[in-house]
């Protein structure tokens, strides 16, 4: 076989493949709504990335050695504080991302948490673990 032919198949091939792409990875738009599943969001989809689910785990985590005596040290009480402020401000960037509407029960309940936090994070915890409840639902909600 010739050369120029063989660079011919080699063109339409590559052709063939450019355009079997689907139609929101050639705009670069993400698809959200297939993303957006459930408080323990996958990152899968291209240029989707939730910032709140990879935060949860380290929360929750956190609660469990405050919750125990021994681990509610001065230490841990500040990466506490710190991370709730963190996770909230993830979980509104999220939620926002996703055009979830709020109705006040998610802004009002994260504000009472940072506020709470930065005193006492012992009355707060509970708090915490609604706000999670309320990002999830609200997550899959507009996955629907």
């Amino acid at each position: 076989m010739s050369r120029s032919i063989r660079w011919l198949i080699l063109l339409l091939i590559l052709a063939a493949c450019r355009e079997t792409r689907s139609e929101s990875e050639r705009d670069g738009a993400p698809d959200v709504a297939a993303g957006a599943g459930g408080a323990e969001l996958k990152d899968d989809e291209p240029g989707v990335e939730f910032e709140a689910p990879r935060l949860i785990p380290s929360i929750r985590a956190q609660i469990i050695e405050l919750e125990n005596a021994e681990g509610a040290t001065e230490g841990s009480l500040a990466a506490f504080r710190n991370g709730v402020g963190t996770l909230v401000s993830a979980m509104r960037a999220d939620l926002d991302r996703v055009g979830a509407t709020d109705t006040g029960d998610f802004h009002a309940l994260s504000d009472t948490v940072r506020h709470q936090v930065a005193g006492d994070a012992g009355d707060a915890i509970s708090r915490v673990e609604r706000l999670i409840e309320i990002y999830g639902a609200k997550m899959r909600e507009t996955a629907d």
